[in-house]
């Protein structure tokens, strides 16, 4: 009896000022209901100790299950430090186990969602599947995230510069099942013919949450666009063809890779049965444009491969294509990969005799360099459209 006395005792000593805290502290509270916002349940087991899970979607034909995406906005967690502990980090793809989180990976958050940081404070328990965050927030609100975000209504701010300019236009291929647009952005001076010029079709973020990839796509419009001499002799000679966003409905509704069918848009390429609207509308459009007599010299996918991997590389199927990447490289870090593609977008244009490649980014750092920032993927994007050119140009 006199144990259980004592237990008791104990057990009051070690709540009961965390009672007294709850009580006079706001409590921290989550929303992720917004443009790309996405969180799983979140529990808080002590003060400022919060344990959950990020949504897990499954993919149309239950053979994915794809977790890693999260973007939360934090209310009343000025002045404190936050632990974060997600649990059943394991997902499923192609049939095959799929972890991503590491020891090494590390969050970003922003109190005005323009400006982000990491989180450095970061363990991960490779048994359990486990990865628990720590930061302390000076201000509110907060919003933190795996990565740095790329929300719908930033594509506006693109298609708002493309209208304001002389020598790029937009058409849109297709609406999503949520009536969103698959927007098409051409960028090439009118005034030169177009027969003398090579086209290049780049595209971006068919899978949410890869969202690093856009902001590439973002930078190199912005080059194109500018004043800069070396872009102004890029539009007289070359016509880009560039999709930013292949999946605004996954994107917006902070899916993890699928779209709101849950389907794994680079999967189906050459798959009819499989068709969704936003990889239909692109095919579609390609049917017109080689039926009007054009022709694409070079076709691009940026993806990212989340921050598992410490290096970006330029995948492509045979060697076509190898001097490239040694010329993009001179611009930014990327490496060449050679692997078959399974029915994805670049597989659809490489039957058609196209080059064509998938540009894989990382999330987190470069081998063990500082982690990357908004502003490496802008210069990413001006590097591979001046390495493009480059690269024609010594043909």
């Amino acid at each position: 009896m006199a144990n259980l006395m004592k237990k008791f005792i104990n057990l009051i000593f070690l709540y009961f000022p965390a009672l007294i805290l709850s009580c006079t502290t706001p409590q921290t509270r989550f929303i992720q209901d917004f443009d790309h916002g996405s969180l799983g349940a979140m529990e808080e087991i002590h003060p400022n100790y919060f344990k959950g899970k990020t949504e897990h979607w499954i993919k149309r034909d239950s053979i994915g299950d794809q977790y890693y995406w999260f973007y939360f906005k934090a209310s009343q967690a000025a002045g404190k430090t936050l632990t974060f502990e997600l649990n059943d980090l394991m997902g499923v793809y192609r049939g095959n186990t799929h972890l991503v989180y590491t020891d090494y990976t590390q969050p970003v958050f922003s109190y005005d969602q323009e400006n982000w940081e990491r989180i450095p404070d970061v363990a991960y328990d490779s048994a359990t599947h486990t990865f628990i965050f720590k930061q302390a927030f000076e201000k509110e609100p907060v919003w933190i995230a795996y990565a740095h975000p790329y929300p719908y209504g930033r594509l506006e701010k693109i298609l708002q510069k493309v209208r304001g300019h002389p020598d790029a236009k937009q058409e849109s291929l297709a609406q999503t099942a949520e009536g969103r647009g698959i927007e098409l952005i051409t960028i090439t001076d009118p005034d030169r013919p177009d027969a003398d010029k090579k086209t290049i079709f780049l595209m971006a973020v068919q899978h949410a949450g890869e969202d690093a990839g856009a902001y590439l796509l973002e930078g190199l419009i912005d080059f194109l666009l500018s004043e800069d001499p070396g872009a102004q002799q890029v539009r007289e000679n070359f016509i880009f063809k560039i999709i930013p966003m292949m999946n605004p409905d996954g994107i917006f509704n902070g899916i993890t890779r699928y779209n709101t069918a849950m389907e794994d848009l680079n999967n189906i390429w050459l798959d009819d049965s499989r068709a969704q609207p936003e990889v239909t509308g692109v095919k579609n459009w390609m049917d017109r444009w080689y039926d009007s007599g054009n022709r694409i010299d070079l076709f691009i996918d940026v993806h990212n491969h989340t921050q598992f991997h410490t290096y970006h590389a330029f995948i492509f199927q045979d060697h076509s294509i190898d001097s490239l990447v040694t010329v993009m490289n001179r611009y930014w870090p990327i490496r060449i990969w050679h692997s078959e593609f399974e029915g994805s977008s670049c597989a659809w244009f490489y039957q058609k005799g196209i080059p064509s490649g998938t540009i894989e980014l990382s999330q987190g750092r470069i081998n063990e360099g500082p982690y990357l920032t908004i502003d490496d993927y802008l210069e990413y994007g001006k590097g591979t459209a001046k390495g493009i050119t480059e690269y024609f140009n010594d043909l």
